[in-house]
């Protein structure tokens, strides 16, 4: 049940709010929630109108597209967008690490576009262009995934992430205006000190969310805190969580410990919004966001596909076709939840370690990944603790590293010393390339002492 002063948040404050910015994520939530009721003729429809705008948009306003349509044979006014969609070949990270400053089109203005950079979960980070309008519209997006969990623009939520302490100037006052607005209170998930997490979660718990969200394994991590000071979170309703793999008893034990429903939703700094949990727990394809494939590749798991993605809205630098190293497969049939949206199993990718330090916090391995963001000619990175107090930190980089490169890295670990004085011995290795592990998958951090705790 929402209260009334949620209800005025939802009505008055927010609306308000965002309008001052500028910002049409309500007006575009309730498009989003009407496109719920869809038939799938109707979001097949939607996508070929997309793709066909995309590929206009490319031909007149993307050399770099434009260039590939003509190798490919790509009739960007084809009577068969998805046809045409298919005459190109899979994008690889790779190619979007070479070319993404010559992938941006060229008829939006700086000010309507954001430089962004993936989470480098995958220790491969890709910098890409995203426009203002597609970031928007992946805002709106968020309030139409908590719709389907019963939850409310305007009540209170908990999110588990980054604090964002590294971000400053407009940028943090933005963030810290909208959590007011939003009621939304954060800790902390990448640096998880004890004592200070315990704090935290007394003031967040005397605030009655009614919403858990954020980064799977600190939530699992924080949830372990959370159960030993014996709080009351009976106000809670749901418990969403992205950026990981799910796990069953990750699942099981934040379900127990919050005593409400957990959600799996599924996206990327790269595309946003992919996928989410309806509450008959099946996993909805956003396709009217997206044309999503899942595609037989031999480096695969025998009884996955890789996810193939075409992000629909982003005209700054359209994705035809991305892999971005995520696996899932199809799910034929219809949700009983009435939804028309096609359905995918759950993904299986990413995994990020928690390390512990010497005097016993704990940090998740998305801390390390802000590093790399947007840092040109790295291929890959890695971060293995193999003990309390050492940490090899691998690096591999385009040809012999320059001097300014090794600068760059040695600010680094200086940066991390600074964050964690005494706790860590870092050895920095720059190599060709980084050994992946058995199950041929790349893991950019791993601990020997501390798994998923």
């Amino acid at each position: 049940m929402t209260d009334v002063r949620s209800t005025i948040h939802a009505r008055l404050v927010m609306p308000a709010a965002y309008t001052l910015l500028r910002d049409r994520r309500f007006v575009l939530m309730r498009e989003l929630l009407e496109r719920d009721a869809w038939s799938r003729d109707q979001i097949r429809e939607h996508q070929a109108r997309r793709l066909t705008h995309l590929f206009q948009i490319c031909r007149r306003h993307n050399p770099y597209w434009s260039a590939k349509f003509d190798v490919f044979g790509l009739d960007p006014n084809g009577a068969d967008a998805f046809a045409e969609l298919a005459k190109l070949p899979i994008l690889t990270k790779d190619e979007v690490r070479e070319h993404w400053s010559r992938m941006r089109s060229t008829h939006l203005d700086d000010s309507e576009i954001v430089v962004e950079s993936s989470g480098g979960s995958t220790g491969m980070p890709v910098n890409l262009y995203q426009s203002k309008h597609y970031r928007t519209l992946h805002a709106a997006n968020e309030y139409r995934s908590r719709a389907w969990m019963g939850i409310h623009p305007g009540e209170p939520y908990l999110s588990i992430q980054a604090d964002g302490g590294y971000i400053r100037g407009r940028k943090r006052f933005l963030r810290n205006v909208r959590m007011a607005v939003e009621r939304g209170t954060i800790i902390d998930g990448l640096q998880i000190d004890p004592a200070r997490t315990r704090e935290a979660l007394r003031a967040a718990a005397s605030r009655r969310p009614v919403h858990v969200l954020g980064y799977t394994t600190p939530m699992v991590a924080i949830a372990r805190i959370a159960r030993e000071l014996g709080l009351d979170w009976s106000s809670i309703r749901a418990v969403s969580t992205t950026a990981e793999r799910l796990f069953d008893h990750d699942r099981a034990f934040l379900g127990e410990t919050y005593n409400a429903p957990v959600f799996d939703r599924y996206g990327s700094r790269e595309v946003n919004s992919i996928s989410m949990q309806c509450p008959e727990g099946r996993h909805h394809i956003f396709a009217d966001l997206n044309v999503v494939e899942f595609v037989p590749i031999d480096d695969a798991d025998e009884d996955m596909n890789a996810i193939v993605v075409t992000p629909l809205d982003n005209e700054a630098m359209p994705l035809f076709r991305y892999r971005g190293g995520d696996e899932a497969s199809a799910v034929a049939g219809d949700c009983p939840c009435g939804r028309a949206l096609p359905l995918m199993t759950g993904c299986r990718g990413r995994i990020a370690n928690n390390f512990v330090t010497a005097d016993g916090r704990l940090i998740n391995g998305g801390y390390f990944s802000r590093y790399f963001s947007h840092e040109n000619g790295v291929n890959a990175f890695q971060f293995h603790q193999t003990s309390v107090r050492h940490i090899d930190v691998y690096v591999a980089v385009d040809g012999a590293p320059s001097d300014d490169r090794r600068r760059q890295l040695n600010d680094m670990l200086a940066g991390i010393e600074r964050d964690y004085p005494g706790q860590f011995d870092l050895s920095l290795h720059v190599v060709e390339e980084i050994p992946r592990r058995a199950s041929g998958k790349h893991l950019f951090t791993i601990s020997d002492v501390l798994l998923h705790v």
